[in-house]
Formats: C-alpha cells, sequence, structure tokens
C-alpha cells in the first residue's frame, strides 16, 4: 500500500525537510498543498539621531506644498548624525539601511525638531529606495508656531523590498533656512519574506 508522505498521521512525521540545512532564527512556513519552505524569521535594525543641537540646512521649495519630489534634498551630513541601533540581517551605512531579505517591511517614524527655519515653517519627509526609485507617495509632515518651537512628524507604513535595497529618508521645507533634528528613529522590520 502507498501512502503519500504529505498524507502520514501527525505522530508519524518527521522533522520538516530541509531541518539539517535551515538557516538559524527561521521558520519552515507550509503552503497549504502539503509542502512549504524556510523563510526568516525576523529582520529588522533602526537608524536614530540621539540629542543633536546641529541644524540641518535646507533652502525653500519653490513649491509650498511640499508635493514635488524633485525638491527634496536626502537627509546626511552636518545636521543628521544618524547612527544604528538594534541590527540584525539588516546593514547600516551613513544615512541609509540596506535589508537583506526580499519581503514586506513595515517603516516607522517617529522625529523631534526643535528649530524651524522660521515661525511658520512647514516640514515634510519621504522615504526613497536605492536613492534612484520613486519617493513614498506619503509625506509626514510639522509646522512650528515659532522658530525654537518643538514639534513631532511620525509615519509608518508597508512597503516591498528586495535583497540588497536600501532606504533613505529626504526632507523639504518651505522656507530656507535650518532645521534641527534633535531625535529620530526610523525603523524597518520584515513582515514578511516574499522569496
Amino acid at each position: 500500500m502507498s501512502i503519500q508522505h504529505r498524507d502520514i498521521p501527525n505522530a508519524q512525521l518527521h522533522e520538516p525537510k530541509g531541518i539539517n540545512t535551515a538557516l538559524v532564527d527561521t521558520l519552515y512556513l507550509a503552503d497549504g498543498l502539503g509542502s512549504g519552505s524556510w523563510k526568516t524569521l525576523g529582520t529588522y535594525g533602526s537608524q536614530v539621531i540621539t540629542n543633536n543641537a546641529v541644524g540641518f540646512p535646507v533652502t525653500a521649495a519653490a513649491d509650498a506644498t511640499l508635493n514635488t519630489t524633485s525638491q527634496y534634498t536626502l537627509l546626511s551630513g552636518v545636521g543628521a548624525p544618524w547612527t544604528s541601533e538594534n541590527l540584525f540581517r539588516m546593514a547600516f551605512t551613513t544615512d541609509r539601511l540596506t535589508v537583506s531579505v526580499t519581503g514586506i517591511y513595515l517603516i516607522s517614524l517617529w522625529m523631534q525638531l526643535t528649530g524651524f527655519p522660521s515661525n511658520t515653517a512647514r516640514v515634510a519627509l519621504r522615504y526613497r529606495v536605492n536613492g534612484t526609485g520613486a519617493f513614498s507617495t506619503r509625506k509626514p509632515q510639522t509646522k512650528s508656531d515659532g522658530v525654537s518651537d518643538t514639534e513631532q512628524i511620525t509615519g509608518f507604513g508597508l512597503l516591498a523590498l528586495n535583497a540588497g535595497d536600501f532606504l533613505q529618508l529626504y526632507v523639504a521645507s518651505d522656507t530656507t533656512g535650518s532645521i534641527v533634528f534633535n531625535d529620530a528613529n526610523n525603523t524597518l522590520q520584515l513582515v514578511r519574506q516574499t522569496a
């Protein structure tokens, strides 16, 4: 009598196929058809700014609505002292997070601004993949009530990334001057591996 492996009673099953070569921190994910594959359990990392008091220089965008993506500047260098925290299967370099697994990622952004170019300046952020891809559709933003006002920008969403892709943040303002990004946390977390 011939029995298909997928029809063996649960009590008689052995470890999943490939367990001897499975990577650490991976799970066997069933496909519902009697088979499955090994998927990464977790990939995450944060780029952060901590207690910064140096302004980041911006030039006023010609489009005061901050909808024109070509007027956004990479948030890097003077006034953007990014460092990394809690990297697991993710890399950080200067101003970017690079993923090692193809999948759907949750991006979570929180920033505290403690200095603005003017009393009424608007500031918006967008992310961009690989420095040349399309900018994010949405733009979390804030508006100051004073030059030394303290405001926050938050944003989150899901995005598809391929292994080797990197994510960077870009900023725009409707006023020329400096923005002080006092504290920031930009986190990527793998939600579902797709390849």
